[in-house]
């Protein structure tokens, strides 16, 4: 079929149109990156030296929910340490537990509604467990009272780990409203307003208050206090 040249004007003004109103709302929605510095006051006379231990994440101020894709990630034991100290993972998500000291590890946490035991093992071996809602999981081993890690569970792919400066960016954030959280194991978590626009948001500068923070030794996994006479390897 042949089209006389004032239809085929017609057409294309249409199909451009068309083009425009697929196009526009895209590029007024937006996306961009939130960018701030943690800051945490300390007792008179001490210094912060894990702000790199700081999460921070978003969530949607209208109440929606995400369903975020589970990951696999690890938390090793070395040097009678966690390494890393500290894991975000989103719900549902597996960590695996490899011990890579020369003596054997007992994982646990009883955390309430993620309470896990792995039991004792060896150099060379692993474990994992899964954590199936969103929540801050301290852990810890069994036979040695220093050792404590922590996994950070949050409901959304917008989350991320502040540097050991205290900067932090949460890359890609679409704009809206949002709640903005910061979760630091010495100070009480913070919750506040933050709105994102087009081009993201900057300057969002949140100060912590660890000056309350008391260390109080954690009980073994029967609940009990560690035995007084030193670890055991």
């Amino acid at each position: 079929m042949v089209m006389n040249s004032a239809v085929s004007k017609w057409v294309v003004r249409v199909a451009c149109v068309a083009a425009i109103a697929i196009v526009v709302p895209a590029i007024a929605e937006g996306q961009g990156n939130v960018v701030g510095q943690i800051t945490i006051q300390e007792k008179p006379g001490e210094s912060t030296t894990d702000l790199g231990n700081t999460v921070v994440w978003l969530e949607s101020a209208s109440g929606a929910r995400t369903r975020p894709a589970p990951t696999n990630s690890q938390m090793s034991m070395d040097g009678r340490k966690f390494s890393p100290h500290l894991r975000v993972v989103t719900p549902g998500s597996k960590v695996d537990f490899p011990n890579q000291d020369p003596f054997s590890h007992n994982i646990f946490s009883s955390a309430e509604g993620g309470a896990f035991d792995l039991g004792l093992y060896g150099r060379g071996e692993g474990k994992s467990t899964v954590f199936p809602k969103a929540g801050a999981y301290p852990i810890y081993c069994n036979i040695h009272a220093r050792m404590t890690g922590f996994i950070v569970v949050v409901g959304t792919t917008l989350y991320t780990q502040a540097g050991g400066d205290g900067r932090f960016m949460i890359e890609k954030a679409p704009a809206g409203r949002y709640l903005l959280h910061i979760w630091h194991e010495r100070a009480p978590e913070i919750t506040k307003q933050l709105t994102v626009g087009a081009n993201g948001a900057s300057g969002v500068d949140v100060p912590l208050d660890a000056r309350g923070f008391k260390f109080v030794a954690h009980k073994n996994k029967f609940g009990q206090d560690y035995k007084a006479v030193g670890e055991r390897y």
